[in-house]
């Protein structure tokens, strides 16, 4: 299979990485929260990555910037579940995967505005 640019990303690997440590850290949740707040959670940072990948798959740069524009959707759907989590007690201290998601989103807004001034 061929190897797709993608992969080379920084953003990319670093939503790969938010991806493992959500995973392990929505464990925590109770079992109630197996269909609801867990599987929504996996689903957003899921998509972050995988708007990414299919984006960079695109012919032009509007394109792979409206996937980008998704991705950050999703990654601050990501910190609206935390949040919410937290409120509700099934997480504590959280700072280090704020600090991830922070990242993150700055990553991709720098691509995001440069893509955009490609294509303007």
């Amino acid at each position: 299979m061929q190897e797709f640019s993608y992969k080379q990303l920084e953003v990319w690997k670093k939503s790969v990485e938010l991806i493992k440590d959500i995973y392990k850290l929505s464990e925590k949740f109770p079992k109630s929260e197996e269909y609801n707040l867990k599987l929504q959670i996996r689903r957003a940072v899921i998509s972050v990555a995988l708007n990414i990948a299919e984006g960079k798959s695109r012919k032009g740069a509007k394109e792979f910037s409206n996937f980008i524009n998704i991705s950050y959707g999703s990654l601050y759907e990501v910190e609206a579940i935390l949040t919410l989590s937290q409120e509700l007690g099934y997480l504590n201290d959280i700072s280090s995967i704020y600090s991830q998601i922070e990242t993150l989103a700055k990553m991709l807004n720098s691509l995001r505005k440069s893509l955009k001034e490609s294509y303007e």
